[in-house]
């Protein structure tokens, strides 16, 4: 058995392994994601909680995503490196999930014990975050940076995959047999996609198990970093830079529509409208699958065709038009087909905004700190999720759902203007700067390697 494994290639031998796996394990995140921010809370619409029950338990289950810039240092600072840099976290966080299902479907009458069960799932997705960190260093890490492009379109896509399937598939069974069973069977998925991050190598000559033959590779220890004042001090250095802080507020302002457009869809279609939990839950599924998949194929296209920044702008002005339409034809909401049609775009425009929003995040990265400085990117993107999804029930109280949704466009036209400001060309300079003072340095651990050019 040992021979077998160690004569699997490693990830960084093969660039078909090392996106089969990080997609797989983006998909695995997509059952935290399609569980908690659509089907429960469209379960939760079905059974007449309120909208600040709905909207609590999407933020409190997801809080934990904007805490992940905590996690990212522990990573660059700690790992078991014979197993891999980056590889030992993966284990870490997906093994911990597992348990939080196992615990969220043991828990009796979980409607009766809702704060218990969203206890339980706060611990899930906070190993789920963990999973999220360790596997987004691992693609900083193994891929080279014009690969990097279609990984994010890969990633995103799984992701999205697996939070519409689990979404479709968790709404029948929270119908048919209820909140335990589906916990149950989100736990059993989650087992599966456990096994081939456990039987594949980030690098040659590493180990598959603790126990088994292997050392740490000399680009693992290369990377390694010694302190906690390296790690901060290069942080710093990067995250003040003007194009780091506007692309962490367009990342802040995308959350909050991300989280409100979550929380607020399940309120109109199933209480407003009347849908049952499970149509709504089938449409984000469907729309979901419809996504990820053209998310995939279109991603590393639109960054080609347009560049980053004009990709990202004109998706956010179809997300306005769309919100805005909608917010006007409130006396077309009673035909189904607008509700589904709204959905779909969102979904769609969303997922390719995400993509390349992140794609760009990495992009921007300065390497001694890459992976701390990228986790800082997606937990503020997570905490405007949280923040968005909380929202709900004050602005439920003010405003009409129309009126809601001209709320959403108008956080989006705000992103617009921030990410004008944003010039990546100076910002890469800034980059090529610190390099200059790096490679000059004693300490080798403060070194990085030259900048790409970044469209």
């Amino acid at each position: 058995m040992q021979i077998f494994l160690s004569s699997l290639p490693a990830l960084s031998e093969n660039k078909w392994l090392r996106l089969a796996l990080v997609t797989a394990l983006y998909a695995a995140q997509g059952i935290q994601m399609g569980l908690m921010m659509v089907a429960i809370p469209a379960y939760l619409a079905g059974q007449q909680a309120s909208a600040a029950t709905i909207g609590g338990f999407i933020g409190a289950s997801l809080l934990p995503w904007s805490l992940k810039i905590l996690t990212g240092p522990i990573m660059d600072r700690y790992s078991f490196l014979p197993m891999g840099r980056r590889r030992p976290w993966v284990l870490f966080g997906l093994f911990g999930a597992i348990v939080g299902y196992l615990v969220m479907g043991l828990i009796d009458r979980p409607l009766e014990h809702f704060i218990l069960f969203t206890v339980a799932a706060v611990v899930v997705s906070s190993f789920t975050a963990f999973l999220d960190v360790a596997i987004d260093g691992m693609a900083i890490d193994i891929f080279p940076l014009d690969e990097q492009p279609q990984a994010n379109s890969f990633m995103w896509g799984g992701k999205v995959i697996g939070s519409a399937l689990t979404t479709g598939g968790a709404a029948w069974t929270l119908k048919t047999y209820g909140l335990e069973v589906t916990c149950f069977v989100a736990f059993g998925s989650s087992v599966l996609f456990f096994i081939m991050p456990l039987l594949l190598r980030e690098r040659p000559g590493e180990r598959i198990f603790p126990w088994s033959a292997g050392e740490a590779s000399a680009t693992s220890l290369d990377m390694k970093l010694d302190s906690w004042k390296e790690i901060i001090g290069s942080l710093v250095k990067v995250i003040f830079l003007p194009a780091s802080v506007l692309l962490a507020l367009v990342s802040f302002l995308h959350g909050i529509t991300y989280g409100l457009f979550d929380a607020v869809m399940p309120m109109i279609s199933v209480q407003k409208l009347g849908w049952t939990d499970q149509a709504f839950s089938n449409l984000a599924a469907v729309s979901g699958l419809v996504a990820g998949i053209v998310g995939i194929f279109s991603g590393k296209y639109l960054v080609q065709w347009f560049g980053r920044k004009t990709s990202l702008t004109y998706l956010m002005i179809l997300l306005i038009c769309a919100a805005i339409a909608m917010g006007m034809a409130s006396s077309l909401w009673s035909h189904e087909l607008t509700i589904q049609s709204y959905v779909l775009m969102t979904y769609l425009l969303r997922t390719l905004f995400l993509i390349i929003l992140f794609a760009t995040a990495m992009a921007i990265c300065w390497l001694p700190v890459a992976a701390t400085q990228f986790a800082l990117y997606m937990a503020i993107a997570n905490l405007g999720i949280s923040t968005g999804a909380a929202l709900l029930g004050p602005l439920k109280s003010q405003f009409t759902y129309s009126q809601i949704l001209f709320v959403f466009a108008l956080f989006l036209l705000i992103s617009i203007a921030i990410l004008s400001r944003i010039r990546l060309e100076e910002h890469l300079a800034s980059l090529e700067a610190l390099d200059v003072h790096h490679l000059q340095s004693d300490d080798p651990s403060e070194r990085s390697s030259p900048v790409a050019v970044v469209a």
